[in-house]
């Protein structure tokens, strides 16, 4: 047996993910590049004599230094040294997709490409030449609809092939203007002078020192330097030498394309611009946005409750026949008792909700796939625009519906500094879905029917309200600054796979399955303890309960029982233990199918219910989330002010709604 090592690399959305799900199914491992929050999915497959390692690199547009995905995929292409690289291109998005790639040749020569979409070109009346792309670029095509699984084996065959190869392939140099080619060589000699020991491509490196990057690890020499400043003096700073460098690339590309593509100009419509004059329509693209939103949280928190009613079934009577196996053993009462309500108590509450968030992640999937959640961050923008935040702002709060965490990471293509602090004080009113999972557990149970999916609906237009305001308060006060100009890119529709859709949902979902069992246990069994201690004492006067009357000063204004207060206070460590805590707190039987929610009902009303969720939704973050924002901002002070404006802002909002819901006669 062989082995090779295959990254695939390409512009989001041009079907690399489903490429690399076909070749590897369920062989994956899934994790987090090494300090970064950034994705890594590594596959395996073996092929005829070859056992194959598939990196699939983050999507990205390019191989700066503005994102952690362009540093990620840069550095595994320099530092792993791939034996080849697929290069997935969109057809129907040739021009942006070739700019990619150049950059891609200038770190490797072995590239094969893979030109996906080749169906949706047509249809767009856009007429492509596999064959002559191959020769212009002299690099091997292969032709692939992935949708289709059309064409993967031959683009695997061909990675092998090239992957094979004794002799260097040499792929279309780029060629810059003379002014740029001189500069680039007067520091490829001097690199080549000094003996250089770096790592990279001197011409590639050559270039990112004209871009002033900074995330090359790798310091200009005082030669170099001195040429950069003399260029500086001579009116070509960092800012004229980077956007000439991309208008060449641009340039160039352009010149090339006459030579493999046509454009058919008396085509019709495309399905494209015909749905998206519905979509993208300022008349009609918030009312279908805000209906598809609608179908999505009623079908995940609303249709799913039965599956979450199955699985807290099943945990009662796991719970009952792990606890009559203690007893025959002549296992200890406390024993048996921390096993009924503190683990099975703690980690059922939250298993009951895995359908719910599974559920959301495959809508969610399927709207990536099919190209609609590029128009739903399009919308957004305008949204963005409005609130005076920049467009690429909608791009961190997305991210925040799955995690805080990466949604904060995501700031980082915020070139302005006060844009990207904003955005990072505001990221934490996005309800991640951890804490949408509890908000729709209680929402069943107090609101059920078709009412939770208005009062869910209504919670989530809420915090886009207070981000709203929040923005304005922030940017006419503590943090000035001036809006923005934002252009993205729309991909065209295509239908979503099956694998795509279903694959991404149950690695989010098994993920957070794996830190219930982790996180999440050690998390009730403390609470446990803390409501088991002094023994044969009522609740109130446990240590959590003394500790929740501690803080019955806050809670009292908003109708809280100290188990609330109790609740909100543990789920600053992980959003996912309020459940927990909660069946701890209100005595759960785990042996019976009760879930918490239906507990609380005879303890709160409904209008107490939707208090604690408004709090729950917006105060302060987790942990994870907290440590997150200090790194990124890189200050105690704002982070301190970002945690007080959230706790403050919380109760507050938590009050009026109290106040209104008593006006109302609630």
């Amino acid at each position: 047996m062989h082995n090779m090592k295959i990254a695939l690399v390409g512009n989001p959305n041009v079907g690399k993910s489903t490429v690399f799900n076909n070749l590897t199914g369920l062989n994956q491992q899934v994790g987090n590049w090494t300090g970064k929050t950034v994705e890594h999915k590594a596959g395996y497959l073996k092929f005829e004599d070859w056992t194959i390692e598939l990196v699939d690199l983050p999507g990205t547009y390019s191989l700066t230094a503005y994102s952690q995905e362009e540093i990620v995929t840069r550095e595994y292409i320099l530092q792993e040294k791939p034996d080849v690289v697929i290069a997935m291109l969109d057809a129907s998005n040739i021009e942006r997709n070739l700019y990619l790639l150049l950059q891609i040749a200038e770190l490797t020569p072995r590239v094969v490409i893979g030109l996906n979409m080749m169906d949706l070109a047509a249809s767009s009346g856009i007429i492509l030449s596999a064959s002559k792309l191959s020769k212009v670029l002299n690099l091997p095509v292969v032709e692939v609809i992935a949708s289709q699984k059309k064409g993967i084996k031959e683009l695997l065959l061909e990675a092998i092939r090239t992957g094979q190869m004794t002799e260097t392939p040499k792929p279309i140099k780029m060629e810059y203007p003379k002014e740029l080619e001189n500069k680039i060589n007067a520091i490829e000699e001097t690199l080549k002078d000094q003996n250089s020991q770096f790592l990279f491509p001197h011409r590639w490196l050559a270039l990112k020192f004209m871009e002033g990057d900074q995330a090359l690890g790798e310091v200009p020499t005082e030669a170099i330097q001195r040429l950069l400043q003399n260029w500086k003096e001579e009116g070509w700073n960092q800012a004229k030498l980077e956007m000439a460098i991309t208008d060449a690339k641009y340039s160039f590309i352009a010149s090339l394309l006459p030579e493999f593509v046509q454009f058919d100009q008396n085509r019709e419509a495309s399905w494209t611009e015909k749905l998206d004059r519905w979509a993208l329509s300022p008349l009609w693209g918030y009312p279908i946005l805000v209906g598809i939103l609608l179908i999505v949280f009623w079908v995940s928190f609303v249709a799913s409750a039965p599956l979450g009613d199955l699985i807290s079934r099943i945990m009662a009577g796991a719970a009952g026949i792990t606890v009559s196996i203690l007893k025959g053993v002549g296992a200890p009462e406390i024993l048996q008792n921390l096993i009924r309500d503190g683990i099975f108590a703690g980690v059922g509450a939250v298993f009951g909700f895995v359908p719910q968030i599974g559920i959301f992640f495959v809508f969610y999937s399927i709207l990536q796939d099919s190209g609609y959640l590029a128009r739903a961050a399009f919308l957004g923008d305008r949204l963005m625009q409005l609130m005076g935040l920049h467009g690429k702002s909608f791009f961190s709060f997305v991210s925040s519906y799955g995690c805080n965490v990466p949604g904060i990471m995501a700031t980082r293509t915020l070139e302005n500094q006060k844009d990207r602090m904003i955005t990072i004080l505001l990221n934490p009113l996005i309800p991640c879905v951890p804490r949408i999972g509890v908000m729709s557990a209680v929402v069943a149970a107090f609101f059920p029917g078709g009412r939770g999916s208005v009062v869910m609906l209504s919670l989530l237009g809420l915090s886009l309200l207070l981000i709203v305001f929040s923005s304005y308060l922030l940017r006419n006060t503590v943090i000035r600054t001036d809006k923005t100009a934002f252009v993205m890119e729309l991909p065209l529709y295509h239908r979503p796979t099956f694998r795509n859709s279903l694959l991404p949902a149950w690695q989010k979902t098994y993920s957070f399955m794996k830190r219930a069992w982790t996180f999440i246990l050690v998390a009730s069994i403390i609470i446990w303890t803390l409501s088991s201690f002094p023994a044969d004492v009522p609740m109130e006067q446990t240590w959590a309960g003394k500790l929740g009357n501690g803080l019955a000063v806050i809670g009292n204004p908003l109708g809280f029982d100290w188990r609330i207060m109790v609740a909100i206070l543990f789920g600053f460590t992980a959003k996912e233990t309020t459940l927990s805590t909660l069946g701890i707190l209100y005595g759960v039987n785990s042996d019976t199918p009760q879930s918490i929610a239906q507990t609380m009902t005879g303890a709160m009303t409904p209008l107490g219910a939707l208090t604690f969720l408004v709090v729950y939704m917006i105060y302060i973050p987790c942990l994870a989330t907290v440590v997150t924002m200090h790194k990124e901002i890189g200050d105690w002070r704002w982070t301190s002010f970002g945690i007080l404006y959230n706790l403050l802002l919380s109760f507050s909002v938590g009050w009026l709604v109290l106040q209104l819901g008593h006006s109302l006669g609630f």
